[in-house]
């Protein structure tokens, strides 16, 4: 098991992960199947070696798209973000297990990593996007401080079709760190 990333107290921690994690999210995410495919591009061809290759990719180019949130040590959800130094920039992604849902766990994921963005990377902005009716997916954003910028015409795309995403942007100087 690797060291915490960024610990969030409480047992609760994001970890970068590793090509040893696949068979436990593919768990999950083969549990969570139905409820993530209509947000989720990679959800319906999702396997254990698919999941093993983004990892073992991710670690490839020392990327920070590949990490996940543990409770007490157990998988529970998926979040990244993909730094654009030249642009200044990111966009995190994210999800939880339905057992996890409403809990604050994304919330305080996204707010360590926003603060990393910012403190460590050096960042200007933070991107979120989401779909117009994923109304869980959208309040951590609105939770954390962001500005819905507009909304992105059929810009995601999942098994199921195209569908729009509402973008949500934050600014260095916007930010409050806690």
């Amino acid at each position: 098991m690797s060291t915490p990333f960024l610990d969030l107290g409480d047992g609760v921690e994001v970890r970068k992960l590793e090509p040893a994690d696949a068979e436990e999210i593919y768990a999950i995410v083969g549990s969570e199947r139905e409820r993530l495919q209509p947000w989720m591009p990679w959800a319906e061809g999702a396997s254990v070696e698919t999941t093993r290759s983004f990892i073992e990719a991710n670690i490839a180019t020392d990327g920070l798209d590949a990490l996940g949130v543990f409770v007490d040590g157990a998988y529970v959800g998926g979040i990244g973000m993909r730094p654009e130094e030249l642009h200044g920039d990111t966009e995190i992604g994210y999800w939880i297990s339905s057992t996890h849902e409403g809990r604050g766990l994304v919330t305080r994921a996204c707010r360590a990593l926003i603060d990393h963005a910012f403190g460590e990377l050096g960042l200007h902005r933070v991107t979120i996007r989401a779909a117009p009716n994923n109304a869980r997916s959208r309040a951590i954003p609105e939770r954390l401080g962001f500005t819905e910028e507009g909304v992105m015409r059929e810009a995601g795309r999942t098994s199921l079709g195209y569908h729009d995403l509402v973008v949500y942007g934050l600014l260095d100087r916007e930010w409050k760190r806690e």
